[in-house]
Formats: C-alpha cells, sequence, structure tokens
C-alpha cells in the first residue's frame, strides 16, 4: 500500500520534469533551420536598388535641337523727346518806346541781327554832351599840371582834376552802353518763338519780349538704365526716328554725371544737324544705339525659365544626358525669338518636356534636325 501511494507524485515529479527540459531547449534556438540562414545570407542583392532596369525607369524622354552661336549687332532702343539746343528769354535793357521792329513772330534771325530798336534821340544829346565834358576835364587837367610843375597849383587840385576827368569819362562809357542796350540784338542765330510786344510800346527796364529758340543742331534727350549706362561713350552714333517718319542719325554729346533719383536712370543727350529747322522742340523720338557686335543663340521664347534664383535661364542638356538650367542674358528681342548670351558656343537645348524635368534628371534626348 505504501508503494502505491508514492507512485503518484513520482510519475508527476517526472513529467514536470520533462516539461521544463523541452521549454528550455526549444526557446534556445535549436529548432532554428540552417538552411534557411544560409538561404538568407546567399541573396544579399534582394533589397538593391541599383541596378540598370530600376534606373532606366526614371530616363525622361525630350526633344532637343543643337544650336550654334552667331554674331549680332546689339541694339539699345529707347524713347525719348526733341529739345531746343539753347532757349533765351529776351529781356529789355534800356528803358523806351520801341521805334523799330525788325523781326517778327516765328522768323529766323542770325546772330548779331537786330530785333528792335528803342528811341534814342534824347540818350544821342546826353552822349555828346558827356562828350564834350570829357574835352573839358582834359583840358583842366593839362593845365593843372602845368601850374604843378611850376609851383603855382597844389596836388590837391591835380587830384581834384583827374577824378573829374574820371567821372566825365564814366558817364559817357555808361551813356554808350545804353546806347548799345537801346538796339536789342540776337545773342545766337536761331528762332523769335514769341515776341510779346510791339512798335510804339513804352518799355521798361527789365520788361519781357519774347523767347529766342536755336533748333540747330537738335538735341534728343534720352534716359539710359543703370545696368546699360557704361555702353555709351561720348561720340557714339544713335539713329533717331520721329513719329511722322523723319529719320536722321545723332552723336552723343553729353552724358550727366548724376542718376535721377526715382528712376535711377542717366540723363543723355544726342545732337543732330537740323540745318532747315525742320525738327520742332518737345516731340517724341525713337532712339536706337547699335552697340558692339556679340554672339548670341536664338530660340523661342517660349523656352526661357527662371533658375533658383529668379534669374532669366534655360534648360540644356551636358555630355551626360542630364538636364542643366544655364542662365542667361537677352540681348535682342524680336516677334517670334529672343536672342541670349551666356551660353557655350555649341549647346543642346530641350525644346520639348522641359517642363517634366528637373536640374540633374538624366534624359533621353531625341534631336530635331
Amino acid at each position: 500500500m505504501e508503494l502505491k501511494s508514492k507512485v503518484g507524485p513520482i510519475i508527476a515529479i517526472v513529467v514536470i520534469i520533462i516539461a521544463v527540459a523541452w521549454m528550455y531547449l526549444g526557446g534556445s534556438g535549436i529548432t532554428v533551420s540552417p538552411v534557411a540562414t544560409d538561404q538568407i545570407e546567399t541573396n544579399p542583392k534582394v533589397n538593391d536598388t541599383s541596378s540598370p532596369t530600376t534606373e532606366s525607369a526614371f530616363i525622361h524622354s525630350v526633344q532637343a535641337a543643337t544650336l550654334t552661336a552667331q554674331i549680332i549687332e546689339t541694339h539699345l532702343p529707347l524713347s525719348g523727346k526733341t529739345l531746343a539746343n539753347e532757349t533765351l528769354l529776351l529781356t529789355n535793357s534800356y528803358q523806351g518806346r520801341i521805334t523799330k521792329l525788325a523781326t517778327e513772330k516765328g522768323q529766323f534771325v542770325k546772330k548779331g541781327s537786330s530785333i528792335l530798336q528803342i528811341d534814342t534821340r534824347t540818350l544821342k544829346t546826353q552822349i555828346e554832351q558827356a562828350r564834350l565834358l570829357v574835352k573839358q576835364r582834359t583840358l583842366e587837367l593839362d593845365g593843372i599840371k602845368k601850374l604843378v610843375a611850376d609851383n603855382f597849383s597844389s596836388k590837391v587840385s591835380l587830384a581834384k582834376a583827374e577824378t573829374e576827368l574820371a567821372a566825365a569819362k564814366a558817364a559817357e562809357r555808361t551813356l554808350l552802353v545804353d546806347l548799345e542796350n537801346a538796339n536789342l540784338t540776337a545773342p545766337f542765330s536761331g528762332i523769335v518763338n514769341t515776341l510779346d510786344v510791339q512798335q510804339g510800346q513804352v518799355l521798361a527796364n527789365g520788361a519781357s519780349i519774347g523767347t529766342l529758340v536755336s533748333l540747330n543742331p537738335i538735341k534728343i534727350s534720352v534716359n539710359i538704365p543703370q545696368n546699360k549706362v557704361e555702353k555709351i561713350k561720348l561720340g557714339i552714333l544713335g539713329d533717331i526716328r520721329l513719329e511722322s517718319g523723319y529719320e536722321a542719325e545723332g552723336v552723343v554729346s553729353y552724358i550727366s554725371t548724376t542718376a535721377n533719383e526715382s528712376s535711377r536712370t542717366i540723363t543723355v543727350e544726342i545732337q543732330v544737324e537740323n540745318p532747315d529747322n525742320k525738327i520742332p522742340a518737345g516731340l517724341t523720338a525713337a532712339v536706337n544705339f547699335i552697340l558692339d557686335d556679340q554672339k548670341a543663340h536664338a530660340f523661342s521664347p517660349a523656352l526661357l525659365t527662371l533658375d533658383d534664383s529668379g534669374r532669366t535661364a534655360i534648360k540644356v542638356i551636358d555630355i551626360d544626358n542630364k538636364v542643366v538650367i544655364t542662365p542667361v542674358d537677352i540681348v535682342k528681342s524680336e516677334r517670334d525669338k529672343v536672342w541670349v548670351s551666356g551660353l557655350p558656343d555649341n549647346v543642346n537645348i530641350i525644346t520639348v518636356g522641359q517642363g517634366f524635368v528637373s536640374d540633374g534628371d538624366k534624359v533621353e534626348a531625341h534631336y530635331q534636325n
């Protein structure tokens, strides 16, 4: 009886020991298949994404063209206005009545020609009197000099006589200047653009008479952008065209040394020969400067884009068939194409599909004839 009562507990203990041993041996990895491990180690390229098949899936197909640089004339077209070569406000310098108008409004006068004459009858009488007084003072001074030499007069009397003679001569010179001012003459050749007086009118000293305008040569004033001003030099030529269709050629005669504060432009003046005064002042004039020849490429303006810095650029293809965004400068614009600088002499540009590729993308280019 005692043996039977002990068998049950012994069997239970053995079962527990076997179960613990199985759990321990299974958790230590004995059941992991070495064949599976070998399979994982012998397949190292399963996740390799650098295969040629994967790379070819990202190559874009585009159309391209090969461009060669050409030598072109660069132009700088601007809009300006015509200016008179000289403009003078005529004013009266001698008070009196106008006895003669030698010209009319709108008439051309040569330098030194009379424009109007003031009555000088009284003035001429005063001049004759002044001349006689100078003669008298001269004789008096000669007499005083003889008396001083013989000690019959003092040096004070001599000084007084010399002073009186100088005053007489000064009065005569003043009257002669008045006589000159009484005849208003043109200081330069030009057109009497306005004439605000008439014959018989009494003028005060400083009264306005009109304006004299010189139109030959005539000036064309234009404002040059600050990024182009270094290309404009004194003496270079510019083509001029007016709204009437009149065309002429002029030469740069003046370049301002200060920029306009609001527009940051530099004022330049061009002189144009105008012998017949055909070109009036105040007209709009189209000015075209012909600058130095330079190399440039021409293509449709639709191909232009912007780089990361906001500069105008074009998408080109390098020797590795990769896209390169290259900045360019527009030197000339026409109706259906633009001319740009900044590219190599020979360059491959993308003409179709440029909107679907970015800088650094690899492309398969199909070149147009």
